[in-house]
């Protein structure tokens, strides 16, 4: 028998209805397998990106909120400052409005320095990095969602090729192909699941 009669020999127990109803089983299982951890990771991922936004939308708000108190803290230095050594009453009760930070930032003799507007910033700028951290979470979950779809797709392919196999005569050589084809893509789709 020459290696050319004997090639398609090989491949017939790729083409067998054994064989067949394995692939249409597994690439189906399969299919659906990547189809329900595309929707866990993208729902995950769905909520890292809404918490994300809801805590862009407070550090915003926050900031706002602290700019506030500090345009507040500057009102109350300069009625303070306009009446040190003038007015000591109302020298004393700007000065009793003061917010910590500032009161902390005169203590140090440098009214409204650096430190100042890092404290006064802190929670704002918090919620902001906090945000980008969710942000980036979300980018990670939704390039595995991609991933899992490729290998969905690639099963779904797979399957596609099994049961047109399974449909043709045994006789038939693209029975074969069709086969090895889908057993291939059952590979190659299961390497993706496990690679994403």
């Amino acid at each position: 028998m020459t290696a050319e009669a004997s090639s398609p020999d090989r491949l017939k127990w790729v083409a067998s209805d054994l064989m067949l109803g394995f692939l249409v089983t597994a690439l189906s299982v399969f299919t659906a397998m990547a189809n329900y951890a595309t929707y866990q990771v993208g729902g995950s991922a769905s909520d890292h990106e809404a918490q994300a936004d809801r805590l862009l939308a407070d550090s915003n708000a926050q900031s706002i909120r602290a700019t506030q108190y500090i345009v507040v803290d500057f009102s109350m230095y300069d009625g303070y400052y306009v009446n040190l050594d003038l007015d000591d009453f109302k020298a004393d009760y700007y000065q009793s409005q003061f917010s910590a930070e500032l009161q902390a930032s005169v203590d140090r003799n440098s009214p409204f320095d650096d430190q100042y507007y890092d404290a006064m910033y802190t929670e704002a700028d918090d919620m902001f990095n906090e945000a980008f951290e969710r942000f980036d979470q979300a980018s990670a979950g939704y390039q595995r969602v991609a991933g899992y779809q490729l290998a969905m797709l690639i099963a779904a392919v797979g399957l596609a090729f099994a049961a047109y196999a399974s449909l043709l005569q045994k006789v038939n050589r693209l029975r074969r192909v069709f086969a090895l084809m889908s057993l291939i893509l059952l590979a190659w789709s299961i390497g993706q699941f496990l690679f994403v």
